[in-house]
């Protein structure tokens, strides 16, 4: 099992510099950390490639859309926006050498307008627009994961019976999910199952306890999740993405209103010898 940790972690600001968390990312354990491409520029996605291969750590990358670039709204300018968003990220995604960017990349990330109504129109709009940048996605070898996000998050796509809706509609091999423990959490009446149901379309999976915080040490059933993931042969990323730090430039955007962890390496460290007790091949 290939375990990595989110960068939204540790930084303080979206356009910080993580190349010395690398380093620490590495000292604690972790084979992969997972780029957030807000704030990140080429020459920031060129210093992370090099340093990652001189630490032998693999990059993966994850961006959320704003309300002025959501492929889902029904005006088309919002969505020629949207589109031109991710096909730049899909171009520092590859630059950083990573070959998934998932997140929030089929709405706007926050609850529309439209609070939830005129679902099935946004289902169109949001299929339309990504298979406009299927084939960008397979010139670069890199897979698309959209992420089901819990209902005081996003009024569109809360369930992995709605992402699997969305993939569907789309119908691309390079296009699938990202599942995220502590959304499934509030949203899917039985974890575990709801990953078995995902499949082969499950591109990438964040971990963090029910709070955010350190898995292991709230009401999470792991061993049903692990066990899940075992049964469907998943070999990809398990990221850890914690967001436990109040009083940043960051927090205001992840909710985090208290101090969920004191240490933050610390927690990493935690977090990683939990995670590696549930490695398997």
């Amino acid at each position: 099992m290939k375990i990595g940790v989110h960068s939204a972690t540790f930084v303080k600001d979206w356009s910080e510099d993580i190349t010395p968390y690398l380093i620490q990312c590495k000292e604690a354990g972790y084979n992969c950390v997972e780029v957030s491409l807000l704030g990140q520029t080429d020459k920031n996605a060129e210093k992370i490639n090099l340093l990652s291969k001189e630490l032998n750590i693999k990059i993966t990358c994850t961006t959320g859309l704003s309300q002025d670039e959501d492929i889902a709204s029904d005006n088309s300018e919002i969505r020629i926006n949207g589109i031109k968003a991710l096909k730049k990220a899909i171009e520092i995604t590859s630059i950083m050498g990573s070959s998934i960017l998932s997140g929030v990349i089929h709405c706007a990330w926050g609850i529309s307008k439209s609070n939830g109504k005129n679902k099935q129109d946004k289902y169109k709009y949001s299929s339309d627009s990504i298979t406009e940048i299927t084939s960008i996605l397979e010139n670069n070898k890199i897979k698309l994961g959209i992420e089901p996000l819990n209902r005081y998050e996003t009024d569109f796509i809360n369930t992995v019976d709605e992402g699997l809706q969305l993939c569907s509609l789309v119908n691309h091999s390079n296009v699938g999910l990202l599942l995220d423990v502590y959304h499934m959490n509030i949203e899917e009446k039985d974890i575990a199952k709801s990953i078995i149901k995902a499949k082969n379309k499950l591109f990438h999976f964040h971990v963090a306890e029910n709070d955010r915080g350190i898995p292991g040490t709230g009401s999470i059933n792991w061993v049903k999740i692990f066990n899940a993931l075992k049964e469907i042969n998943y070999k990809e990323y398990v990221t850890l993405e914690m967001f436990i730090q109040a009083n940043q430039n960051t927090s205001k955007d992840l909710f985090t209103w208290r101090n969920i962890e004191e240490d933050v390496f610390n927690a990493i460290s935690k977090s990683y010898e939990f995670l590696n007790k549930y490695s398997y091949d």
